[in-house]
């Protein structure tokens, strides 16, 4: 399956996992990129055209998001990391540059911890850190982060408004939470995540994985178990934040950077919590900068990486 901004593909990871191969150059470096809670590979859509001109970039799709069904399988940060892994080891090959937004960016920094010989480097956009503590303006996304997460009430909500609500109203919805500016994300995106929530409706089991992982977050990000995994770190970081995010409050970006003084911070003003749809070009442009002129060898580490490209199309076990 193709649409215009790469080709769909599967593999096997105790049941279909989707992802898209974006192409790009074949000896550039390797990039893979983990989308955030609720979102899907296509939150990459709109850079990947343009990391594509140096790098070689796929997107994946976590269990129970996007076009990876669940059936049966967890959707917690920890075996979702394990899915990244798999990818990474059989997939793609290692080592890539993992560029990782919100949850995304929490379960690449667990991979670079656990496996930092998978990881040659890391860009996290707005990712779920540390907690540092909350300021008032993030209450209201807070306690609906808090009814999300509870089993039974997050379940009725999600099942509710994804049976009912139109898919552009879900979109919709989505883009108001996320974005500062939702009119700056183009109809080309809107289309495709209109059409792929409409697709989700046929798969069973996604307001459960959903609410799962949202509590894995919860749980992960309060955790001192998490704060001292990222000591383990040694991978080149870029810190990209929006200044106006609401659901991640920057001051978990700031307090991790003047923790760990060698990671590239950039505090982007005029966006929210997905600068890589409010800004693709300059998302884009200063992923490039870093990793090709601030840390060249986050880009060499990435060329070494070995295609395993142990695909397995399961596309119609996907549909069972």
């Amino acid at each position: 399956m193709t649409n215009n901004r790469g080709t769909s593909r599967f593999f096997d990871y105790d049941g279909p996992v989707h992802y898209i191969d974006y192409g790009g150059k074949p000896d550039g470096p390797l990039v893979v990129c983990v989308h955030g809670l609720g979102g899907s590979a296509l939150s990459f859509n709109l850079i990947a055209d343009l990391l594509a001109a140096e790098c070689r970039i796929y997107a994946v799709d976590l269990v129970g998001h996007g076009r990876t069904p669940v059936l049966g399988r967890s959707a917690t940060v920890g075996e979702n990391r394990r899915v990244v892994d798999h990818f990474l080891r059989n997939v793609v090959g290692e080592p890539a540059v993992l560029i990782g937004n919100s949850m995304g960016g929490l379960i690449a920094l667990l991979q670079a911890a656990q496996r930092p010989q998978s990881t040659a480097g890391l860009v996290l956009i707005g990712p779920a850190l540390p907690l540092t503590g909350l300021v008032l303006k993030d209450f209201r996304r807070a306690l609906e982060f808090v009814v999300l997460a509870t089993p039974g009430v997050g379940t009725a909500v999600v099942s509710l408004w994804t049976r009912f609500a139109s898919a552009e109203r879900q979109v919709g919805r989505m883009l108001r939470l996320v974005a500062r500016d939702p009119s700056r994300i183009p109809d080309e995106f809107r289309h495709a995540a209109a059409a792929l929530a409409e697709e989700r409706r046929r798969l069973p089991g996604n307001p459960n994985a959903l609410v799962q992982a949202a509590r894995s977050v919860v749980f992960v990000v309060s955790s001192p178990w998490y704060a001292a995994q990222l000591e383990g770190v040694s991978a080149p970081v870029l810190l990209i934040h929006g200044q106006h995010d609401r659901l991640v409050s920057i001051r978990q970006a700031e307090a991790s950077a003047q923790r760990f003084d060698s990671w590239r911070f950039e505090v982007m003003d005029h966006v929210g919590h997905v600068p890589q749809l409010e800004d693709p070009g300059l998302v884009a442009a200063t992923i490039l900068e870093w990793m090709f002129e601030e840390s060249p060898e986050v880009a060499a580490g990435a060329e070494e990486a070995e295609p395993a490209e142990i695909v397995v199309d399961v596309r119609e076990k996907s549909r069972r």
